[in-house]
């Protein structure tokens, strides 16, 4: 080789090489975009360049401390060309060894010696926020029915701290504590992979729970929704727990409402539709029912929808009458839950957005209609035809102890274009229930059960009921009935309670996840969860047991496909343990509106409970077990 040849190749591998030559010095990498600060969780784009790189090969990206997505965030993709933008995620939460200081790296492929560095403040934890709303009975020797509302900033960092949020209380009975501010408190998940979870809240005020501190056992369904009670000891209540996708007051949008609770004392329930225009301002009609005294048609009072705060809470003052104070949570678009906060009534319930064209027709359906202050519930199933509706249903009246299984049902009903309606039991002889319910249509592309769930496409529109009779009071729920196949009755449920009994006519509840698996005859329910007794109803005084089993197995009605009876339904504690006595709820049923969503009800003479059991996935995070113990600390 001559040295003219030689030296071409030396300049070859100088410039491929870079380092170490007189040309590499102008290799140079800048970053161009990044954030100085970053909430923790949330993403920005990085952007870097690189001037003089004979390969063009762009960056890779790093950061510290820790290179990893749990200690300092992560890249997508970790190496770009020059000049094109990756997205960088921060961590879940301020890195302390750092004081919060993240430093991000952009490295030159063709030379690793060339690089730029950038810090990046993060601030804050991620959190989402979930709304949650229920309604049951202090144990404050008053037997006071009370409703409780609000949101949870829970931390997504892996702690499950809840950071802040804010609730509204409301008894009726001087113990109204509107606005209080959640200053702490935590998820637990139990470790089982279960969906079984323990929410504990600490209130500014510090006037509810123990010592201003709430707990709540949870049933998860899915990622986004839960069946909750109060578990504490202090109060004992049924109700939901869902993701806020929205902390925006709604507008230019049409709702049908329910809410159920006391005033003076006295059962009271309402239920109606009402629109809002482009500037809240809310006109519609509502029905009224207290003390078995219904009331009709009413055009709602001038008022007006109030703006939200941070954590999507608002006011309206006259939504239900002239003399009503109602509070609201924004759970989405269409879905609002709405507390009563009046000195001297106490109520609670739901607001669901109607869409563009509310359904005027129900076609075949399941509902549960029910009043735990009562205490009465109903679920059955029905098919209409022009204007006419007959099935089947089972009630539970504790108070007159009036039983009624799979018993005919009949009558009319009428849905006007805004969704307000109503149906009306002819001879039918069903119990009390032998008047009218007023009927509320929904957006028919809306799960009433579940509304963050928008895979489940089955489960969809239906309508809200307020009992209008001159004997009963209550409120409840009609969803479409699109699968009554026994083998769709399978899989991961989260499910719950809410009862009373003879014993004092004292509340008590509970909530779960279990596995049903389909058999050639029958399907066999295994479950574990949350059983909340503060008044001993069922069992041994004072029960709070947090790893109680359920176990049952259903039997499908062979003249009313759809319905089940399960009996008996074993409730005990997990193996090994002793934190209450056994027993069984004797004679329950079940009616399926498809294999997502079934409604059931006890039906002995001396004690009834109803809810719901909802299908889902099984959270991540372990393998669940039949009677696998949960291992959430015991209250």
């Amino acid at each position: 080789m001559n040295r003219r040849t030689l030296w071409i190749v030396l300049l070859s591998v100088c410039a491929l090489a870079v380092a170490g030559c007189g040309n590499g010095g102008h290799l140079t990498v800048t970053i161009t975009t990044a954030p100085t600060t970053l909430a923790a969780g949330t993403n920005s784009n990085v952007v870097a360049t690189v001037t003089h790189d004979p390969a063009a090969a762009g960056v890779t990206w790093s950061c510290t401390p820790g290179n990893s997505a749990a200690t300092c965030g992560s890249f997508n993709p970790a190496q770009t060309p020059s000049g094109t933008a990756s997205v960088y995620t921060a961590p879940p939460g301020p890195p302390s060894s750092t004081n919060g200081v993240v430093t991000i790296t952009a490295t030159s492929v063709t030379n690793t010696a060339r690089s730029a560095s950038a810090p990046i403040t993060i601030t804050g934890v991620a959190t989402l926020n979930f709304v949650f709303a229920a309604s049951g009975e202090e144990n404050n020797g008053n037997g006071d029915i009370y409703s409780i509302a609000g949101v949870v900033a829970v931390a997504q960092d892996g702690s499950g701290d809840i950071i802040s949020g804010e609730q509204d209380f409301n008894d009726g009975d001087t113990n109204t504590v509107p606005d209080d501010a959640i200053t702490g408190g935590s998820l637990v998940m139990a470790s089982d992979g279960s969906g079984n979870a323990t929410l504990t809240i600490t209130t500014a005020s510090g006037l509810e729970g123990v010592d201003g501190t709430e707990t709540f056992a949870l049933a998860f369904a899915n990622t986004n929704h839960a069946l909750i009670v109060q578990f504490d000891g202090t109060a004992t209540s049924s109700g939901t727990y869902d993701l806020q996708t929205s902390t925006t007051a709604p507008a230019s949008a049409s709702f049908s409402f329910v809410a159920a609770g006391q005033t003076g004392g006295v059962i009271a329930d309402e239920g109606g539709v009402f629109a809002l225009d482009a500037s809240g301002n809310i006109t519609g009609t509502f029905d009224t029912n207290i003390g078995a005294s219904p009331v009709l048609g009413t055009a709602i009072p001038t008022s007006a929808i109030g703006a939200t705060d941070s954590f999507g809470r608002g006011s309206v003052t006259g939504i239900a009458g002239a003399n009503a104070d109602i509070a609201y949570y924004v759970v989405g678009a269409e879905v609002l839950r709405i507390i009563d906060i009046d000195t001297t009534a106490t109520a609670v319930g739901s607001a669901y957005g109607q869409g563009s064209t509310p359904s005027t027709s129900l076609g075949s359906s399941v509902f549960s209609i029910s009043n735990p202050v009562i205490p009465f519930a109903a679920v059955g199933q029905f098919t209409t035809s022009e204007g006419a509706f007959t099935g089947v249903a089972d009630l539970n009246d504790v108070n007159t102890t009036d039983v009624l299984l799979a018993s005919p049902i009949g009558g009319t009903f009428s849905i006007a274009a805004n969704g307000y309606g109503s149906l009306s039991f002819g001879e039918s002889d069903f119990g009390d229930v032998v008047e009218t319910w007023g009927v509320y249509a929904v957006d028919p592309t809306l799960n009433i059960l579940d509304p963050n769930n928008t895979t489940d496409t089955v489960d969809v529109g239906g309508a809200l009921i307020a009992e209008m009779d001159t004997s009963l009071v209550g409120v409840g729920t009609i969803v479409p009935q699109t699968g009554t196949a026994q083998t769709s009755f399978a899989g991961f449920y989260a499910f719950g309670g809410q009862g009373e009994t003879t014993v004092s006519f004292d509340e008590f509840d509970f909530v779960g996840t279990g596995t049903v698996t389909a058999g050639a005859t029958t399907n066999t329910l295994v479950g574990e969860g949350s059983l909340s007794d503060p008044f001993g109803e069922l069992t041994d005084p004072g029960v709070l047991s947090s790893d109680a089993t359920f176990n049952a197995t259903a039997t499908p009605d062979p003249d009313n496909a759809g319905r089940y009876t399960l009996g008996p339904l074993a409730v005990a504690p997990a193996t090994g343990d002793t934190d209450f006595t056994a027993f069984n709820f004797a004679t329950v049923t079940a009616y399926q509106a498809s294999g997502g969503q079934l409604f059931w009800l006890e039906v002995d003479p001396d004690s009834y409970f109803v809810g719901s059991l909802e299908q889902g996935t099984a959270p991540a995070g372990g393998a669940r077990k039949a009677q696998a113990k949960s291992n959430l600390k015991k209250h």
